[in-house]
């Protein structure tokens, strides 16, 4: 049985630096409405087309849901298995960990481009992330 309730969500769009403030409006999983979030003190309600095609990359029926491995099924073949979040992550922290003990903490680098250049947030608590 899924959870049809509407609810009403605020959040903040990713896609710009601009960060706009949005109102998100769903039944259950389904997104029923996006718009700008008037008393958002930066956007004022406006929005860009890109925030309202949220929707429909959320709805996209071809979008990625879980993480995928690839696994070696022969010599120079390969098929994707769809794994949990826990081991998907477990799986990058340990090769993340695995190419710095080989190789150095130069070994790995981070881009850090839009929206994060842009929210305080990330700029004020990046080193939490990177350590090294």
């Amino acid at each position: 049985m899924s959870d049809t309730s509407t609810r009403t969500h605020h959040r903040v769009c990713h896609l710009c630096e601009a960060m706009c403030g949005l109102v998100i409006r769903t039944e259950g999983d389904k997104v029923t409405d996006i718009r700008g979030d008037k008393d958002d003190p930066l956007s004022r309600g406006h929005v860009c087309p890109k925030a309202v095609a949220l929707q429909d990359i959320h709805e996209d029926p071809d979008r990625l849901r879980k993480p995928l491995k690839r696994i070696r099924t022969a010599p120079g073949e390969y098929q994707h298995v769809e794994i949990e979040w826990s081991e998907a992550l477990d799986l990058a922290a340990n090769a993340l960990a695995s190419t710095i003990e080989k190789r150095g903490v130069d070994a790995i680098g981070a881009y850090f481009g839009n929206p994060s250049v842009h929210n305080y947030g990330m700029l004020t608590h990046q080193r939490n992330l990177f350590r090294h």
